[in-house]
Parts: structure tokens; sequence; C-alpha cells
């Protein structure tokens, strides 16, 4: 487990910090010490948490590549990167519109890539280093409904292995946390856009029922934390249970 002092002096950067596993995961890092980064879209959103954790807020629009330069100026060196941003336009199949899918596969998978592109190019990463990419579970298992949204968490989790190869002699570890149905928005948007006896049948199959939100932040906790020093290019499953079924 790691302690207070664990990130101390240690900066951290956590996209998406206005969701539920973001915000969850920001106010675990500050508690353990860390020097706070917070990016996301929603400004206001963004001040609050902020104010509350004594963190540096960076605007960035994740669907608009030309707003990447402008934040990663605003961002000192990190010893540690968590990218929790997301969106999941569930749909079946034949539902499915081309602006939703770009639009996920963009903010999913191709955004995070060219953050961490620019972010090296800038030379804003430190050696050791340790990046975290929140997956999903639907990546590796099939499920009605999220076609567009495991498509891009797959091609996350891919481009997570390859940067861990090419970035390893560089002492920077890439990881990705892949958890399972947890209690957040955007399990709940979920719910409103799946039929209640499929996700019902989904939920069924965890042995350890939901997750929250505070399970996955534990799991990125270790994952940016010396601890894990010697793993990289993983996918750490936090599903209470669902994969070993």
């Amino acid at each position: 487990m790691t302690n207070k002092k664990e990130f101390a002096r240690k900066r951290i950067l956590v996209v998406g910090a206005t969701g539920a596993l973001g915000s969850a995961i920001a106010k675990t890092f500050s508690f353990q010490g860390a020097e706070l980064f917070l990016a996301g879209r929603d400004v206001s959103k963004l001040a609050v948490i902020a104010t509350e954790l004594d963190a540096t807020t960076i605007s960035i629009d994740l669907a608009k590549i030309d707003s990447f330069d402008a934040a990663v100026d605003k961002i000192d060196a990190l010893d540690g990167i968590v990218y929790a941003a997301g969106v999941a336009p569930l749909s079946p199949v034949k539902y499915l519109q081309e602006k939703h899918i770009s639009n996920c596969l963009q903010i999913n998978a191709v955004s995070p890539l060219l953050l961490i592109r620019d972010l090296l190019r800038q030379k804003k990463i430190n050696t050791p280093a340790s990046i975290v990419l929140i997956s999903s579970l639907i990546a590796s298992r099939g499920a009605s409904g999220y076609c567009a949204y495991a498509a891009s968490k797959g091609a996350l989790e891919a481009s997570a292995r390859c940067m861990a190869v090419e970035l390893a002699p560089h002492k920077i570890r890439v990881n990705c946390l892949a958890p399972g149905m947890i209690e957040s928005q955007m399990a709940s948007q979920a719910g409103e856009q799946i039929s209640k006896d499929i996700l019902q049948a989904h939920m069924n199959l965890y042995p350890l029922g939901s997750g929250y939100p505070q399970d996955v932040a534990d799991a990125a906790t270790y994952l940016i934390s010396e601890q894990s020093r010697w793993v990289t290019g993983a996918v750490l499953p936090v599903d209470g249970g669902y994969r070993a079924k």
C-alpha cells in the first residue's frame, strides 16, 4: 500500500480530472502528497476540484488537437500521467453514427497518444516516470452496444504496449487499467442507453458486484508508484473477478 509520503514532490498529471474516475484519482494522489496538474475541458468544474486539492488547472479540449500545445506549455516536467478521460457512445451497431464513432476513437485512443507525443517532444516527462491509461474490460470482452467503445479501448491498449517497449530504455513505464462496471457517471449513462435487461445481465457477471471509482484510483496509484517499477506493458484488470468466471 502506498503511504502519505509516497508522492511527495512528485508531479502528476490527471487528464479527465472532472469525471468520477479522474476526480477520485486526483484526490488520492493529493492525499499522498503529489503536486497535481488537472486537465479537462470544463474549466469551472476543474477550478472547484483544483481549489480543494491545491492543484494547477490545465484547459484542454481532447477533441481538438490544436489545443494540446498550449496545454503542454503550462505543465512542468512530470513524474506520472493518468489519462482518465473517455466517452462511450453506446448503441447497437445498426444505430451507430459515424460522428460518434470518430469522436470516441479520437478522445479514447488518438488524443492520449498525441498528448504523450507532445509531452515527450517538449521534454515534459521525467525519467523515471510512469504513465497509466484507463482502458476497459470491454476491450477484451464482447458485449452488445459497445462496438465503438471497445474498438477505442482496444486501440488504446495496443498503443500502450508499443509505447512500453519504446520508452523502456528511458525508464518510462506505460500500463493500462481495465475496470469493469464502475458506479460512475459513464456507468449511469450506459444504463440510460442500454436496456435494463442487458445491463442487469452484465452486472450479474461480477462475483464481487460493481466497483467504485476509489477501486480504480488505488490501482492507479500502485502503477504510478515505485512499487510497480518492474511492471510495464501490462493491462491490470480491476473488475471484481469478472475474468475469473
